[in-house]
């Protein structure tokens, strides 16, 4: 009878023993599956702020651009030497071909943007002053060095190919233009 009793003694520390280790071990794993699950929350929000930034900085990117468009636009009636009227011409379409890149990556990250459509100009009654022709140059001018900034901005938020594909092909243009627009403003100057 000793024998059993010392048995069951024996088999009653062995379980307590074995229920203590266990009750460890599931503690270590879930504190090792909240650490993880803590590490996925973390990784999807920076993800989830990644993709509002990149939107955000597409939409206000889409915006100036459409300015861009109808400055230029603006321009080609109110300048009068044809040599300025082709830069601003050219400096429309490549802001259009701009759009349309915006868009097609706009689309394939389902972010919403404005749509160009025709524009329609109205001239002010001084749009034929010199002042009033450098001071809209000078507005395009801010606009296409604020897409530079943001296409900037904007690679330094991202890690999406789609994005890092558009920003080296609008920066190029952007670039282009911008030197066109100045190219203008030292034609109107040195001509008045």
């Amino acid at each position: 009878m000793k024998y059993l009793k010392n048995r069951r003694v024996t088999v009653l520390i062995f379980c307590t023993v074995l229920l203590i280790a266990l009750s460890f071990i599931s503690c270590d794993e879930l504190i090792t599956n909240k650490h993880q699950e803590k590490k996925k929350t973390e990784q999807t929000n920076q993800t989830i702020s990644t993709n509002k930034n990149e939107a955000k900085l597409l939409l206000m990117l889409s915006k100036d651009n459409q300015d861009v468009i109808k400055l230029s636009k603006a321009l080609q009636h109110i300048i009068s030497k044809a040599p300025n009227v082709a830069l601003a011409k050219k400096i429309e379409q490549t802001h259009l071909e701009i759009a349309e890149d915006f868009h097609e990556v706009a689309s394939d990250k389902l972010i919403s943007i404005p749509n160009y459509s025709e524009i329609t100009i109205k001239q002010p009654l001084d749009s034929d002053t010199q002042e009033y022709k450098i001071k809209t140059l000078k507005k395009l001018e801010s606009k296409i060095d604020n897409q530079l900034f943001l296409l900037d901005k904007l690679s330094k938020t991202t890690n999406s190919p789609d994005f890092k594909t558009l920003i080296g092909k609008a920066d190029s243009k952007i670039e282009e233009t911008l030197k066109k627009t100045k190219r203008i403003i030292n034609n109107l100057i040195t001509n008045s």
